[in-house]
């Protein structure tokens, strides 16, 4: 996504820049640096900021003007840090620059800046945290077994380590539902409604389209309701947004899984695929951008599959399949995806906001012998790559003009854009992944944190406090899985990540992440029980 323009009012001052003396022999360098300074930063203010940081290695005199200028200073810091700037406000530049250090180095150093314990009383049928607001569906008593649905609903925009937060809880939402996802930088919420309200309308799939300030229809929907056929009972699904699409993966009593993808603005079916359509063996879905998806396959040793969509009318372009590690012995692979959520733009009062580009997918792998004749071991690994792979290959694809799909090996991949290990503690509770971070239990009851991105320039380089409580590490080396019934050789990984620990977070069933805070859950997902509270740690 593009970052919006600063506003003209923000612009630094250029009074007290160094005045231009040329350094260097080559002809168009000269010429550059030989314009007053104020003009090389107006010039420089369009650049991304990657290729800032490019001209500031060129010579010392480009070094001394953008060293010298706070806005330049930013765009470089924003890309390193894999964020965007946000909307125009009465933040200045040189404010978001320090708001943006100081939680780089909150983060880096893994300290906190509070502790708060936030109410959620009542079970938990649905969830969901994005963009720093936590909701759930719920019930006050006891979950009934027979109903798939619940009619409550909280919203709690979290507090972090400057603002204390606010919770809003609707007894009654008008319809029963099974499963809802939101986006609070559009105030969007999509209810998918429950069976219990479609008794006499069982064939259709109704997806509710509402605010979730006011829990009535969104302006921007030009219908209330999305449908799909649906001609048997559902019996699971997700359910995903993306800027102006909703996507929906789901399984039906007698059918294979099915994908629908809605624009949820013009009511429009962009994907409506079903077992017909759709690759055999497929274990799960999730979306790369608003145009593109992936979906990984369990056969032939499991693959990870790239589509782009929504181009041309009703268009479907299967663009990759990247395979996983060859196996040695017939095996049916489970791959769940999870990736953290999607928000369309920058939330209010907010300076920056993570570059949606720039994400981290985590594969739950899991290996299920075929062979009735060999012991039925079923080795679990987690396998960790950037979003920045399949969107490699989407460009690649487009570039080229090509109209077969890539077939890309895992030698050609998966050793230096991927980082494997062996599965500790599953997952209780999704949610886990934000921007480059993924929270990763451990075995001893605690939890790490792994950053991947991993940045070596001075600015990211914090001196070590001798009264920290945490425990920082390095992994820039390449790690092995052993596996000789499993794999032919060793499996070697090298994407590098920080892994970060505290014993704070020792304890809890799960813990999801955002951008400015980690949130800790005592009570297991799903349980017949009180989920009780929050427990947020604020950056």
């Amino acid at each position: 996504m593009i970052a919006p323009k600063l506003d003209t009012r923000q612009t630094t001052l250029v009074a007290s820049l160094p005045a231009v003396k040329a350094d260097v022999k080559d002809p168009e360098t000269l010429t550059l640096i030989l314009l007053p300074s104020e003009l090389l930063v107006e010039i420089l203010r369009h650049v991304d900021g990657r290729s800032i940081l490019q001209c500031s290695s060129v010579c010392r005199t480009l070094n001394r003007v953008i060293d010298s200028s706070a806005e330049l200073q930013y765009h470089i810091e924003l890309a390193l840090d894999c964020m965007v700037d946000g909307p125009p406000s009465t933040v200045t530049v040189s404010e978001r620059l320090e708001q943006l250090r100081t939680l780089r180095r909150a983060w880096t150093l893994f300290e906190w800046k509070k502790e708060v314990r936030v109410p959620m009383p009542g079970f938990c049928h649905a969830y969901e945290l994005v963009g720093g607001v936590f909701a759930k569906t719920f019930s006050s008593g006891s979950i009934d077994h027979n109903q798939s649905g619940s009619r409550r609903f909280i919203s709690s925009w979290l507090p972090s380590s400057s603002a204390p937060g606010h919770t809003l809880v609707r007894n009654d939402i008008g319809i029963s539902t099974r499963d809802f996802a939101i986006d609070p930088s559009q105030d969007l919420i999509a209810f998918v409604q429950s069976d219990d309200d479609l008794v006499n309308n069982s064939n259709y799939t109704a997806v509710h389209i509402r605010t979730i300030s006011s829990n009535v229809k969104h302006p921007e929907a030009s219908s209330p309701i999305l449908r799909t056929l649906t001609p048997s009972i559902m019996t699971s699904a997700f359910i995903q947004i993306v800027d102006d699409v909703i996507g929906m993966m789901f399984w039906m009593e007698l059918d294979n899984p099915r994908i629908t993808i809605w624009n949820w603005k013009t009511g429009q079916i962009l994907v409506d695929r079903d077992g017909d359509d759709l690759p055999t063996h497929i274990s799960d879905f999730s979306f790369i951008s608003n145009r593109a998806y992936m979906i990984t396959r369990g056969i032939d040793g499991g693959s990870i599959q790239v589509f782009t969509f929504g181009e041309h009318q009703h268009e479907i372009v299967h663009v990759a399949s990247l395979s996983l590690p060859v196996l040695k012995s017939r095996h049916f692979v489970h791959c769940a995806i999870h990736t953290g959520p999607f928000v369309a733009r920058c939330l209010p009062n907010t300076p920056f906001w993570t570059n949606q580009e720039e994400r981290m997918y985590v594969l739950s792998v899991d290996y299920i012998q075929m062979d009735p004749h060999i012991p039925r071991a079923r080795p679990k690994f987690f396998l960790f790559f950037k979003n920045s792979t399949p969107l490699r290959y989407i460009r690649k694809y487009r570039e080229q003009r090509e109209t077969t799909p890539f077939e890309v090996s895992w030698e050609e991949w998966g050793p230096h854009e991927s980082r494997m290990l062996h599965h500790q503690v599953p997952y209780q509770w999704l949610r886990y992944v934000h921007g480059h971070r993924v929270v990763f239990p451990l075995q001893s009851s605690s939890t790490q944190v792994m950053d991947f991105n991993v940045r070596k320039t001075k600015r990211h380089v914090f001196p070590p406090q001798p009264d920290s409580k945490a425990n920082v590490e390095v992994i820039d080396y390449p790690t092995f899985i052993w596996s000789d019934g499993l794999f032919p050789g060793s499996i070697e990984t090298n994407l590098p990540y920080r892994v970060c620990r505290r014993d704070e977070l020792e304890g809890f069933s799960g813990v999801m992440i955002d951008e400015q805070r980690l949130v800790g859950l005592k009570s297991p997902s799903f349980a017949d029980g009180d989920m009780k509270d929050l427990h947020v740690f604020a950056f």
